[in-house]
């Protein structure tokens, strides 16, 4: 069994810093640890912990069945204009903070790619994929005034002109001739 610490990670995928804050995504241990400041030492403990209550616990849905603030392999880490924003890939789903996090297992505002934060199926429990449904997003990049998402499991990129806000659907898609097709290489 894991026993996780505040200092140690299993199986990191994702990570981001600026001047004020590192941010990991410890895929292994279903979380994300956050750090105000860079740390400047070995075995610096972080100060806040997504995804689980605690920084010992280890577990999909935080070993829980909470689904609005536990995580399930995340991923991809980013601040964009002060907002926090994590790919919480097998829920199907981006996390939104509007502010950084300042406490433990805290809810996200809301998630890009379902309807509330309780849904964790991948798209949006459908059997096609939608303009504002995901499945398996790896990543995500904001430039130039677009949002992308991986959305690996419909094989595609979706983009939006700008941050999208809760169940606003994407404005456009690569990888497929529109938002509700998912074959590999486009079926060819």
């Amino acid at each position: 069994d894991a026993k996780p610490t505040a200092s140690q990670m299993y199986a990191p995928r994702g990570v981001f810093m600026n001047d004020d804050y590192l941010v990991a995504a410890d895929s292994g241990n279903h979380r994300v640890l956050i750090w105000r400041g860079i740390p400047e030492n070995d075995q610096t403990p972080a100060d806040v912990v997504l995804g689980q209550k605690d920084f010992e616990t280890e577990g999909a849905r935080a070993n829980t069945n909470d689904s609005e603030r536990g995580f399930h392999l995340p991923t991809g880490v980013k601040i964009i204009d002060g907002k926090l924003f994590v790919a919480d890939s097998w829920h199907h789903r981006i996390l939104v903070w509007n502010e950084m996090p300042t406490s433990n297992f805290q809810k996200p505002d809301y998630a890009i790619g379902h309807t509330n934060l309780s849904e964790i199926e991948k798209n949006r429990g459908n059997a096609k994929c939608s303009a504002d449904s995901l499945y398996w997003c790896y990543g995500f990049h904001y430039v130039n005034e677009i949002f992308y998402i991986a959305d690996t499991g419909n094989r595609r990129v979706i983009g939006w002109h700008g941050i999208p806000e809760a169940n606003q659907p994407a404005d456009f898609v690569v990888g497929q001739d529109d938002f509700e097709t998912n074959p590999e290489n486009r079926g060819l």
